[in-house]
């Protein structure tokens, strides 16, 4: 007679992270909505639309705010956009090394990483600002811990994106405190007390968090089930 702990079923956190991934990006393909924009302090909402193969509806790519400037963004949301993108020689972050073009939207900071030039990231800005779809219910905003490292105010900056009115939010944290109503912790980032640059978070952060009701305008994390693969 076979061992029954042998005819046992998989858990989902045995699953492959590989084989989660692959899982994921078939799942967004097939049921993910529409209507939806990402809005994000850095470039991690750009793999969404990688995945589902659409162009860019959001401004939000390519790009990094820094704290302070992301929070006084949203505060302002959706009227911040309106203001006109003016671009500038030189970061008020100095401590920062800024190899890319820098403008300021209003009072708030964006770098352009992934841009060559200020007359290419202006022109992809406001292409992607024409698609932007101005139902509130399509924006989907993000943050994470990268960018506010283990600064004297990081906790102030999380728990200010913790209290601001928006309806589809979540924060992606590598720490345990502050205690967020819509952060989700990374185990594997503990160690280093923040999650990795946008880039890199994005197929991390689908493995903890269920993509698709936040995505459709539900929240991201079911009390029994927190993540495809979690």
């Amino acid at each position: 007679m076979a061992d029954d702990e042998n005819l046992a079923p998989m858990r989902l956190s045995q699953i492959s992270p590989a084989a989660c991934d692959r899982a994921n990006r078939l799942l967004l393909r097939f049921g993910a909505p529409r209507d939806f924009a990402i809005v994000s302090n850095n470039c991690w909402g750009a793999g969404f639309y990688r995945d589902l193969g659409r162009e860019y509806n959001t401004p939000f790519v390519g790009t990094m705010i820094p704290p302070a400037c992301y929070l006084k963004l949203l505060a302002g949301f959706p009227e911040s956009l309106e203001q006109p993108l003016r671009f500038i020689p030189k970061s008020r972050y100095t401590s920062w090394e800024i190899r890319c073009p820098v403008a300021e939207l209003g009072d708030s900071e964006i770098h352009f990483m992934h841009y060559a030039t200020a007359t290419e990231a202006g022109e992809k800005w406001r292409r992607r600002l024409g698609r932007f779809p101005r139902d509130p219910a399509a924006w989907r905003f993000k943050f994470c811990d990268h960018h506010v490292g283990p600064s004297p105010r990081a906790g102030e900056f999380l728990t200010a994106f913790d209290a601001l009115p928006l309806t589809h939010k979540v924060c992606f944290l590598g720490r345990a405190e502050p205690v967020l109503a819509c952060g989700i912790v990374l185990p594997e980032c503990r160690a280093e007390g923040r999650v990795m640059d946008g880039h890199a978070l994005y197929r991390p952060s689908l493995r903890r968090f269920n993509a698709l009701p936040w995505l459709s305008g539900a929240p991201p994390w079911p009390p029994r089930f927190p993540g495809l693969c979690g």
